[in-house]
């Protein structure tokens, strides 16, 4: 999951066209006008996302320039992704839990539905 101010970092990476980096300086400048912050908060907010392998950094002359290892698409894909495992997979207790107190209980039916099905699967991956 991201803070806000990763987030709004990651938005204006991801809205540059694909293959071109940005520096730090550039990401400030934006930031700056927006929400005052200083320069050293924007390096090390981009430092902590490459360390969490969001971004990439490649030393280039004097600067270091970063990448999206991710495109949004696919960034909000994984992320989804390990949400839904969560819930259906390591949580489903909790999960099924907390469907029974939705107060629509054809939707909260239907996830019901989808959590068997899941587990009928997994147990069926299990046995081969």
């Amino acid at each position: 999951m991201l803070g806000d101010l990763e987030a709004e970092i990651m938005e204006l990476i991801w809205a540059r066209p694909p293959g071109q980096g940005t520096t730090v300086r550039e990401v400030f400048e934006v930031l700056y006008e927006r929400r005052r912050v200083a320069y050293t908060t924007a390096m090390n907010t981009m430092t902590r996302l490459a360390k969490k392998r969001l971004l990439r950094v490649e030393k280039r002359d004097q600067a270091y320039i970063y990448y999206p290892n991710l495109t949004k698409p696919e960034f909000v894909s994984r992320f989804v992704g390990r949400i839904l495992e969560d819930l259906f997979v390591n949580f489903a207790g909790a999960t099924r839990e907390g469907l029974d107190a939705l107060p629509d209980q054809q939707a909260a039916a239907r996830a019901r539905t989808l959590l068997d099905e899941i587990a009928r699967r997994r147990a069926e991956e299990e046995g081969e």
